[in-house]
């Protein structure tokens, strides 16, 4: 696909009972100066605030195409359904309900996939932001595999990328991501999505800061596991570094999309290094802990031992 050609976009919104900055969102988003996209919003609220605020924007502009599940689903589900309700789309971007977007956001990136015919996902450098729009000061994070040759690029992504759950917020390929399962029903999805994604070709960084990241509720595993699902499959239970490693030399090695031996070959590459990545991680989220926890005196216990051991030290 040349550069001047315009595919069919589409831009997937979760949406969860969040309405303080959704206005700003939509609206930064309806901005963007390439116009030639659809934006899919599938409302998983138990609220009806956020619908409301959703079809009077929709009224004004028929890019909006509104969805409100009958039956709460779930971030994953919710995330899948956003996928597929977007039909047959040549890209496709998932959306947060609370960020903001430069107006060239959207045209560079379909502008790079539109250029790189071995890109899979193409993403901007991010800046942090408050919830009253200030900026925070940290320094950005780069990663692309261009130019790499294949086992390289898989061995990258596998080693060396971090913003996994920023990357996922990139233009994708549609085709690429359903053949990478889309999102899968497991902890962590956005980061075995990425390995996934990079069996099939490059992750492109765009070289400018075209989305600021809203800084919302600090992460907890027990919050995920509370959000991705309404009802948790019964893996969930067991040490997700395990379950996820499964799920990836699955689809990767056992069943890939393509059988020839050289890409179950990276798909075995990538699954061992999701492993070995994620093995001080075992027992994360448990009340016993990680290695990594333990090493950090995370955990409640821990902390009140770590107390005790300071008193039990001092002199009397």
């Amino acid at each position: 696909m040349d550069g001047d050609k315009q595919p069919t976009v589409c831009l997937g919104m979760p949406l969860y009972n969040q309405t303080e900055f959704l206005v700003q969102a939509l609206e930064s988003l309806l901005a963007q100066s390439y116009r030639n996209f659809r934006l899919v919003i599938v409302d998983d609220s138990t609220s009806v605030q956020p619908g409301k605020i959703v079809r009077q924007l929709a009224a004004e502009d028929e890019r909006i195409h509104y969805v409100h599940n009958a039956s709460r689903k779930g971030l994953v589900d919710n995330w899948r359904a956003c996928f597929l309700h977007a039909g047959e789309a040549d890209y496709f971007a998932w959306v947060s309900d609370h960020d903001i977007w430069h107006p060239e956001w959207l045209g560079k990136l379909v502008h790079t996939l539109n250029t790189s015919p071995n890109a899979v996902l193409a993403y901007p450098v991010f800046i942090r932001i408050t919830t009253a729009n200030d900026r925070i000061n940290k320094p950005p994070r780069h990663f692309s595999t261009t130019g790499l040759s294949d086992f390289k690029r898989v061995l990258g992504v596998s080693w060396d990328a971090q913003a996994f759950g920023k990357m996922v917020y990139g233009l994708f390929r549609a085709s690429a991501l359903r053949r990478a399962g889309i999102f899968r029903r497991i902890l962590f999805p956005d980061v075995v999505l990425l390995f996934e994604i990079s069996l099939q070709g490059d992750i492109v960084q765009v070289d400018e800061e075209l989305w600021s990241l809203r800084r919302m509720k600090k992460f907890s595993i027990a919050r995920q596991k509370m959000s991705l699902f309404t009802r948790k499959p019964w893996y969930i239970y067991l040490p997700w570094p395990l379950v996820n490693t499964l799920v990836l030399g699955w689809h990767t090695v056992i069943t890939p999309y393509k059988k020839d031996p050289g890409h179950r070959y990276l798909g075995f590459v990538a699954t061992f290094m999701y492993l070995y990545r994620n093995l001080g991680k075992l027992g994360e989220g448990s009340w016993i802990g990680s290695y990594r926890e333990w090493t950090r005196g995370k955990k409640p216990w821990m902390k009140k031992l770590i107390f005790r051991l300071k008193q039990a030290g001092q002199p009397r």
